[in-house]
């Protein structure tokens, strides 16, 4: 134990949060959107600059949480209080690096505006670690929490002011758990189905919140990527539907603006491609047991359906996305066909690319940097294609973009899997 204590703090730093899926799929896009937050301070949008500093900052405290989780799951934790204080420093030290590359917006923002965001997405993050600090059973619900940051966020990152008194609840409510703390980050053999489950499905519950005669025609529909998917497919549909119609209500109501609503919509509909993808390669799930079903004649026939289910996934997914665009749209100013056509064949390119890494790919950690990167440059692009869409030159990228995708999905057919 001696020997741990001595080591540098930054010992054991990858294994600890970028070789488990449960800590990467939030430090990764944490660490990046801390990294990009300064940056888009200087667009004038300010609900992006809002939403992306309250993102940096909660994805983070997230990433902490999942270790608290991890820590209460291995009794090597009990026997080595060295490792708990080891993990508790490397978290530190990555929120105050996670602020600190936040408050560079101070270059650009008026202090009053990053603090009260900060605040905000500090007393969510920090309430629900203290929470996950007293029982590891608590971060079962840490996607409602996650969504509901996010959620407000978007319908005020305009206001600061109000994020600033929503924070007050979470602030009240962390300085109670301070307070009252007892036997806190303990081991518990029911920390570990929790770990368990969270390792297989991701920061989702497991309800659908969906009645049944639904999902079984959703799961056919999208058969045999809903086979390896399962409850995770159905799941962040759900998730890209309800934030669709709220993006809506945020458009008409709270002034948000079309820029941030595509921004927003692109993030959700790639991000039903990297669980799809995550999904497949956390499961148990293999090839081979799909050869039960009659309906398959050889593995080549299965792996073609999987991608041909990608692909209507895609489309579905980008013309609804193309559909609440509109509506947002309609509280605004429409823009013009190629600006629409632009979206949604984006859209389907960006996500046939994802499910083509994720066919390639075998390492969960290097799909999800594969594909975290694929989100920050298919965003830039995009947005380059949106700004000059009436150009010939938009037209060719965006064929070039297209022909990248569906190589690629089809080369991983072929080799891969």
């Amino acid at each position: 134990m001696s020997t741990l204590t001595q080591r540098n703090w930054w010992t054991g730093f990858s294994g600890f949060w970028l070789r488990e899926c449960g800590s990467a799929n939030f430090f990764i896009p944490g660490f990046l959107a801390s990294i990009a937050s300064p940056l888009l301070t200087l667009i004038e949008d300010q609900n992006i600059q809002a939403f992306s500093l309250v993102f940096s900052i909660s994805a983070l405290w997230m990433a902490f949480c999942w270790q608290l989780v991890k820590l209460q799951a291995q009794e090597s934790a009990l026997l080595f209080p060295a490792i708990k204080q080891h993990i508790y420093l490397q978290g530190t030290v990555i929120l105050v690096i996670g602020y600190l590359l936040n408050a560079l917006a101070l270059f650009n923002r008026p202090a009053s505006e990053v603090a009260y965001a900060m605040l905000f997405a500090t007393s969510f993050g920090g309430s629900f670690f203290l929470l996950c600090l007293r029982n590891s059973v608590y971060f079962r619900h840490n996607s409602y929490v996650f969504m509901l940051v996010l959620v407000l966020a978007m319908f005020f990152g305009d206001t600061p002011q109000i994020l600033a008194l929503l924070a007050v609840p979470l602030m009240v409510m962390g300085t109670y758990l301070l307070v009252t703390r007892t036997h806190h980050c303990q081991w518990h053999h029911m920390a570990y189905q929790t770990y368990i489950n969270n390792i297989q499905t991701g920061w989702l519950p497991s309800n659908t919140f969906a009645p049944d005669f639904l999902t079984q025609g959703f799961r056919q529909f999208f058969m045999p990527m809903s086979y390896f998917a399962g409850n995770l497919l159905i799941q962040t549909c759900q998730i890209l539907l309800i934030s669709g119609l709220l993006a809506i209500v945020a458009s008409g109501f709270f002034g948000v603006t079309l820029h941030f609503v595509i921004g927003f919509t692109d993030m959700l509909v790639l991000m039903v491609a990297i669980f799809v993808c995550w999904s497949k390669l956390q499961t148990k799930m293999t090839w081979d047991q799909l050869y039960l079903l009659p309906i398959y004649s050889s593995l080549k026939a299965i792996k073609q359906a999987y991608h041909v289910s990608a692909v209507k996934l895609g489309f579905c997914l980008a013309l609804f996305q193309l559909l609440v665009l509109l509506a947002c749209s309609f509280f605004s100013t429409f823009e013009t066909v190629a600006f629409y056509l632009v979206i949604f064949t984006g859209s389907v390119a960006g996500f046939v690319l994802c499910v083509a890494l994720g066919s390639m790919i075998k390492s969960a950690l290097t799909l999800s940097l594969c594909c975290m990167f694929v989100v920050i440059l298919h965003s830039a692009f995009k947005s380059y294609l949106l700004n000059h869409e009436q150009s010939a030159t938009t037209v060719y990228l965006l064929l070039g973009y297209v022909a990248i995708a569906t190589s690629l999905l089809v080369y991983s057919n072929k080799k891969f899997d």
